[in-house]
């Protein structure tokens, strides 16, 4: 078991489990002085034959849905937690490995993320990637309810 977690990943997808996934990265973030990723992954299988093979301006408006979730909630929480070091990351790929492969890429003590995500509608962070995250994270991983 981990004593202090110094670099926690935080996988969000706009729903109201990954912002309660994100609040409660931030506290443990601040208990241990540690830094915070905050993740976004766009699931690029959800573009497969849409839009007649041109998925482009559907792929640049997921992208900025992204942004925005991130940008959300770098404002909704950020301004009050001065101490606790946030960058954040949109990334474009299979959700489930993208996080597994982000956190080591990170050397990730610890991930958290909801429980369920949007689903496949949201073209974002679908909640089965939970499972596959806890079986193959290189680290701990922590879900939200």
């Amino acid at each position: 078991m981990v004593d202090e977690y110094k670099n926690i990943l935080v996988a969000v997808d706009g729903s109201k489990q990954s912002k309660k996934a994100f609040d409660e990265a931030i506290n443990i973030a601040k208990r241990n002085r540690g830094k915070l990723t905050l993740a976004t992954v766009i699931d690029t299988a959800s573009f497969s034959g849409t839009t007649g093979g041109n998925s482009i301006p559907l792929m640049q408006e997921v992208h900025e849905r992204a942004k925005g979730i991130i940008t959300e909630l770098e404002h909704h929480r950020i301004a009050e937690e001065q101490e606790v070091h946030l960058t954040s990351q949109i990334i474009a790929g299979n959700p489930k490995r993208e996080i597994v492969e982000l956190a080591k890429k990170l050397d990730t003590d610890l991930i958290v993320m909801g429980a369920t995500g949007l689903g496949a509608l949201s073209l974002l962070l679908v909640g089965s990637t939970t499972a596959y995250v806890v079986n193959q994270a290189p680290c701990n991983v922590m879900v939200v309810k």
